[in-house]
């Protein structure tokens, strides 16, 4: 399983960070958790085939972690015939919004094609397909917001996604897996919360590396820095286009 980060920044774009999305390849097939970044683009960039794309997933429907969506959705829509994605959205109101949009931008019959199939999230039906096995968690970033664990079956491979969490984690949301099972790689956003507030579930974490992203305010990268030696896994901070073979 290859993880590529496309997206590293916080809430809004640097110059050298584009917003939430990681792209996972497994056996022949692209999946993206969160598109936040300029998808369709940055495959395009990537040198990969649009038609490899299998399916997208969001952790939640904040625009810095769904923007790429709809040019995505669009250009498969009426361009990149050959593709086919299934869509996972977090908020029942996302998909009368983008038909709208949509509609306004290519017609009054604009419909998607059967090839885009799209999902609201439910936690009590995991994905699964022939390459890998994906489990939602509630967190309380927001309502129908979500940690989301990816694993890979030819290898037995496992990434948690942390998504966004509640303002200083004073709901305890941070995924209590962590402390209940083995992951070979957990990826924690950094913007709500500080080391003060994480310190206490790094004690219990029970991942072999952790990488932090969507961090705020950047002067936390030093933070993140003091951190590196103090636990038995290793921390990561990624920057846009780093690629991790698990």
């Amino acid at each position: 399983m290859k993880i590529t980060f496309l997206g590293t920044a916080h809430g809004v774009p640097l110059e050298d960070r584009f917003c939430s999305c990681t792209m996972i390849e497994s056996g022949n097939s692209i999946y993206f958790i969160d598109a936040g970044a300029p998808v369709i683009d940055l495959m395009l960039r990537y040198k990969k085939d649009v038609n490899d794309l299998r399916a997208v997933f969001t952790t939640h429907s904040h625009g810095d972690h769904t923007a790429g969506l709809l040019h995505l959705i669009d250009l498969i829509s009426w361009y990149y015939k050959e593709s086919s994605a299934d869509i996972y959205l977090s908020n029942s109101a996302q998909l009368p919004a983008y038909t709208a949009l949509l509609k306004a931008q290519n017609g009054e019959l604009f419909e998607f094609p059967d090839r885009l199939r799209f999902h609201l999230t439910d936690p009590s039906t995991p994905y699964e397909d022939e390459n890998i096995s994906l489990e939602y968690f509630r967190n309380c970033h927001m309502p129908n917001s979500y940690s989301i664990l990816v694993t890979e079956k030819s290898s037995g491979k496992t990434a948690l996604f942390s998504g966004d969490m509640s303002i200083k984690l004073a709901k305890g949301d941070f995924p209590s897996l962590l402390s209940e099972k083995e992951v070979d790689m957990f990826v924690c956003e950094m913007a709500h919360f500080g080391i003060h507030e994480l310190s206490p579930y790094l004690e219990t974490c029970k991942a072999k590396a952790v990488y932090f992203n969507h961090v705020f305010p950047l002067s936390k990268y030093d933070d993140i820095e003091s951190l590196k030696g103090k636990y038995p896994f290793s921390v990561h901070t990624p920057s846009d286009g780093d690629a991790i073979e698990l």
